[in-house]
């Protein structure tokens, strides 16, 4: 599990009030500031800390890392799935009324995927033979998506329609063991 001493008990950064609560999130956290991902500590550890530690109860610092990795389009789209083992498509419809509509204009994790044919900060994925080794739930495979449902799924939809190649690098979180 992660330590208590990561929860984050107010905000989401997504909120102004998170934006100003992240440097004292900061300084609070110590040494796991400089030693840990900040995407980690924001998308896992400052937003997502209960369900993290719902799903992987055997998370250990001490046994685990989190790394960088890098995955083609194409890898992405046939390889990565959510709970349940669930295609990453309940959101293409946010894509489709973007283009269409100009819908959600204002919605800067998918204007920025629809600009670049990319996501501005990394999902976290772990392999699906780890995830449960460690949690406890029904997980995606080969690779688990444990963070990043709107990014995964738009960069999918922007690849079933011909508007990103299949060859695109992507950059991700990846949890594996030490």
């Amino acid at each position: 599990m992660l330590p208590d001493s990561l929860k984050n008990n107010t905000y989401y950064l997504s909120t102004p009030q998170g934006k100003k609560e992240w440097q004292s999130y900061l300084s609070k956290i110590g040494s796991f500031a400089q030693s840990l991902d900040k995407e980690f500590l924001s998308q896992i550890c400052f937003e997502h800390f209960d369900r993290f530690n719902d799903y992987f109860p055997l998370f250990d610092f001490e046994k685990h890392k989190v790394i960088r990795i890098i995955k083609s389009t194409k890898e992405i789209y046939e390889n990565i799935r959510y709970d349940d083992n669930k295609e990453l498509d309940f959101w293409y419809f946010q894509v489709d009324n973007f283009l269409k509509y100009g819908e959600r204009k204002d919605y800067d994790v998918l204007k920025y995927a629809i600009e670049n044919k990319s996501w501005s900060f990394a999902p976290v994925i772990i392999e699906n033979t780890l995830a449960n080794k460690i949690g406890k739930r029904s997980f995606g495979k080969p690779l688990h998506l444990i963070e990043g449902t709107h990014r995964v799924s738009f960069i999918k939809r922007l690849y079933e329609l011909k508007l990103i190649e299949s060859e695109t690098k992507h950059e991700l979180l990846y949890i594996t063991e030490e």
